[in-house]
């Protein structure tokens, strides 16, 4: 469709994009994005007078099927990690279950942004304005961080040489990890929502639970006028045993 005059491409050329993307595996969230492509392109040309009629509103994804449900680390599983946490990759698994950052954000949190007296974490790179936030440091996992800003690299979470992880990079270390602790199958997703189970079942204060996940409030009240110092943050991360 590159070459195509946008005048000349009709319902079919677009649908048929959309059923190769959706055959070949591509995420239900993915396939809307490029719905949202083609409709903001359709909007320019229908602005520029370049097509008369728009067929983004009629092109069809399918429905929301998940690919797979998340599920949760089990105590035991996450015992093992404590066991084997000597073992290469280990500690980071385990600041992923003890912060509830996304996979990304972990992988681009430079040492700068952690800081150590006040004990928590600020993230500045997020996929969501609710995820720049800060995270009090479990205790549990401090002596983890600590070991982590004494190696090389800018970067917290890096190779012995220094070199930064990229997604695909750390998946390779993600995979051996689970296949030490008999974990095959879970996904680095998978960590936040341990987190989320986890402080739900230990009463955690509903806010503080959001402010540190990086989720925004759906509550008018709670967005705006309700303010979690770092203390109540601390108080609720700690929650997690």
């Amino acid at each position: 469709m590159h070459y195509e005059p946008v005048a000349k491409l009709r319902y079919t050329d677009y649908q048929r994009v959309l059923d190769v993307m959706k055959r070949r595996g591509l995420s239900y969230s993915s396939l809307k994005k490029v719905r949202s492509l083609i409709s903001l392109l359709e909007k320019y040309a229908l602005k520029t007078e370049i097509i008369t009629k728009s067929y983004a509103p009629l092109l069809s994804i399918g429905r929301n099927r998940p690919v797979r449900p998340h599920h949760t680390f089990s105590r035991q599983k996450i015992n093992r990690l404590w066991a084997a946490v000597d073992r290469p990759g280990v500690d980071t698994v385990l600041i992923l279950l003890y912060t509830g950052m996304r996979c990304g954000e972990m992988l681009q949190l430079q040492k700068a942004d952690v800081h150590l007296r006040q004990r928590c974490i600020r993230i500045t790179k997020s996929k969501t304005a609710a995820g720049i936030r800060i995270i009090p440091i479990h205790h549990r996992i401090a002596p983890l961080i600590e070991s982590r800003m004494k190696s090389p690299g800018d970067a917290l979470i890096c190779d012995t040489t220094g070199r930064t992880y990229n997604y695909g990079r750390y998946c390779a270390v993600w995979r051996s990890v689970m296949h030490l602790i008999r974990a095959d199958g879970h996904t680095t997703h998978d960590c936040r929502h341990t987190v989320a189970t986890l402080l739900d079942n230990a009463g955690a204060n509903e806010t503080a639970k959001r402010r540190i996940l990086g989720h925004a409030g759906g509550d008018i009240t709670e967005r705006v006028y309700t303010h979690k110092g770092l203390r109540q943050l601390r108080k609720c991360i700690e929650l997690l045993k």
